[in-house]
């Protein structure tokens, strides 16, 4: 009997010790990675956005960050507003690239113009992004309005968060935590602890069969509202469109989970129905799960930004370490009371503690991975902690690790408190907080007043475990929020800005540059170089009233090696525009006059155009689409990746420290 109680005290100490050497491996492999872009989102097209070019090319080319694209649709809209674009197509060599043929024009026709690309993708991770850009033919003049609008729909990143798809995917994952560490507690834990006080495998057969079973319609009614969401992405929800969607390589993913989730349903009705071991089961619900979860990370942010093995092995590993915590709880919340109440009285306190005890070293190994990967996610997609609370992304992102940290004082607080107190007989009569909750109990399970703990055991027994499993379901529906909104990595993105600087005088006038890249703090417009910028002028009085000029209102530039001089435009609302590019980098002079209410009025403004961006010199056949451009993470991605590192390297000692102390304790 001593010699099979070691072996069972042994086998958790040798599965967490392999799943701390996994644990260091991913967290060592995966902390070196920098923050990307998830979902796909344009990062470059030829011809650029703005981009005067003098002939119509052959085709348009996009060039995507982030993940890659499954499903693209882009309409190029002419000058006379037809639509001259063929049928898009995904470069079956890098599927961040998508290629639109354009109509060759006829001698007759007249290309020169404005031309507006609207574009909307499917990318990999099963989420739908769109936009417009624009560029122009010839070297005639461009709509200011045209501008300001492509530039504004260019930049406008949809941070929309799908309800539908949000809600599928956070009860998808309450779902296969339960069904992966549901099994492996009851396996390790509560049989053996039931068995040491003889109590009955059969009543845990019955409460953890209905419980997983009940687990497992959820994650199949789960897989399959989000196959119908994602596919609805695709198209109209028809079976044609179902079929297209099965083709795809995201559908593909999605009939594996199927199939897993199917399978996990039919074991456990098999459970149910009494006809398959208890062995067979437990073991072919963690594989079934984990079949899921495999799937899911396949398809993740991660997994289709960052790598496919990379982010596939730190998504499953999240998922894993929830799923021996968050799961292992679970169980422990809805089979083991009633199970306390089929056992003697006596044996109550025993069996909550030797429960207790076997489940923290798969509590500890589950959070110390759950922790380290998290650490890791967040590194990847949260580039400052500015991003934090800029973004849906991280709003959620810090929601949860609030809610994470209070788990984990409840957590502490059973362990430390409550198992301390069901062990130690000389504490079991404290009154007070302790005593309240607790109740007083022996570790014979009798009362220093002569009277059993049954009821007391088992209340507060279920209070602590219960309110920990509250606040984790939450925690675990906000990581389906955060798994189908656009990840924090967007929000340093730059989008549309103007800058206005004004002048005083007998007339004031003010000056609008759209877009500028920054400000620089010395009351100069900084713009790219070789970008369409819309230069707008208000001449204005006392009450700050539009005020018309008498005379042509002209822009003069001069900079590096070149000059222009146009003349602006009266808009609509009585201000005065054009749509220039500064070709050259460097500085530059603009003077501005004017004769407003017959007063000559001429004023300077200084400029700066930047290379950056090299909007019309880049080489496409050496693109970046790795999200973003080759930099050092911020100090805050540095200061997550090391807590990656230790969280995985303090917590893989704590599991085998409890793990030798729990084994220790059998012998």
């Amino acid at each position: 009997m001593h010699s099979t109680e070691s072996s069972d005290r042994r086998r958790p100490f040798r599965i967490v010790t392999v799943a701390a050497v996994v644990l260091i491996a991913i967290v060592l492999a995966a902390s070196v990675a920098t923050p990307v872009v998830a979902h796909a989102y344009l990062s470059d097209a030829d011809p650029a956005n703005g981009e005067q070019v003098e002939t119509l090319p052959e085709d348009v080319t996009l060039f995507f960050s982030g993940d890659g694209v499954q499903v693209a649709d882009v309409t190029v809209t002419g000058p006379d507003g037809e639509d001259v674009s063929g049928d898009a197509t995904i470069d079956p060599d890098d599927t961040q690239i998508v290629r639109t043929p354009l109509e060759a024009p006829t001698e007759s026709d007249d290309v020169d113009g404005m031309y507006t690309v609207e574009w909307e993708v499917f990318a990999d991770d099963g989420h739908t992004t769109s936009g417009t850009f624009f560029f122009s033919v010839g070297d005639g003049p461009l709509d200011r309005d045209a501008v300001l609008e492509a530039y504004d729909d260019e930049d406008d990143a949809d941070e929309s968060v799908p309800p539908v798809e949000t809600a599928a995917k956070g009860l998808l994952l309450v779902a296969l935590v339960a069904l992966i560490g549901g099994p492996l507690t009851a396996a390790i834990a509560v049989y053996p602890a039931a068995g040491r006080v003889g109590a009955s495998a059969q009543s845990v057969d019955r409460r953890l069969t209905r419980l997983l079973a009940g687990a497992g319609v959820l994650l199949l009614g789960s897989v399959v509202a989000l196959g119908l969401v994602q596919a609805r992405s695709v198209g109209p929800l028809v079976p044609g469109t179902l079929l297209e969607f099965a083709g795809l390589p995201l559908g593909q993913a999605w009939l594996g989970q199927l199939a897993f989730a199917a399978a996990v349903v039919a074991v456990l009705g098999a459970a149910v129905a009494g006809s398959f071991s208890r062995r067979g089961w437990l073991a072919g619900t963690v594989v079934g799960a984990v079949g899921v979860a495999g799937t899911v990370s396949w398809t993740s942010h991660s997994a289709t930004a960052i790598g496919r093995l990379q982010g596939f092995a730190v998504d499953l590993a999240h998922i894993a370490g929830a799923g021996l915590w968050v799961g292992g709880l679970v169980v422990l919340a809805l089979v083991v009371p009633p199970l306390l109440r089929d056992t003697l009285p006596a044996d109550r306190t025993a069996l909550v503690v030797d429960t207790i005890r076997r489940y923290s070293v798969l509590a500890l190994a589950g959070v110390t991975l759950a922790g380290a990967t998290g650490l890791i996610l967040a590194a990847w997609h949260v580039p400052t902690l500015e991003a934090l609370g800029e973004t849906v992304y991280g709003t959620a992102l810090s929601a949860k690790t609030l809610l994470v940290l209070l788990a984990l004082g409840l957590g502490g607080f059973t362990r430390f408190i409550l198992l301390r107190r069901l062990e130690s007989p000389t504490d079991a009569g404290r009154t007070g907080f302790g005593g309240r909750l607790f109740g007083s109990s022996s570790e014979s399970g009798v009362r220093e007043d002569g009277g059993q703990p049954g009821r007391e055991t088992i209340t507060t027994f279920r209070r602590a475990i219960i309110l920990e499993v509250g606040v984790l379901v939450v925690v675990l529906l906000l990581s389906g929020l955060l798994t189908s909104a656009p990840t924090a990595a967007v929000a340093g993105d730059d989008t549309l800005g103007s800058a206005t600087i004004e002048r005083e005088g007998d007339v004031d006038l003010a000056l609008t540059v759209t877009p500028v890249e920054g400000d620089d703090g010395d009351d100069r417009f900084l713009v790219g170089a070789g970008e369409p910028v819309v230069f707008e002028l208000a001449f204005l009085d006392d009450h700050g009233e539009s005020v018309a000029s008498d005379r042509t209102v002209r822009l003069s530039a001069a900079g590096p090696d070149d000059t222009f001089d146009v003349d602006l435009e009266e808009t609509d609302d009585g201000t005065y525009a054009t749509v220039q590019t500064l070709p050259a980098d460097g500085d530059w002079e603009l003077r501005v006059t004017g004769s407003p209410d017959g007063e000559f009025v001429s004023e300077w403004f200084d400029a700066h155009a930047s290379p950056a961006s090299d909007a019309h010199e880049h080489d496409h056949d050496e693109h970046d689409h790795d999200g973003g451009p080759d930099e050092s993470p911020s100090p805050f991605v540095t200061l997550l990746q090391f807590g990656a590192v230790v969280v995985g390297v303090v917590g893989t000692v704590a599991v085998a420290l409890e793990a030798t102390r729990d084994r220790d304790r059998s012998e």
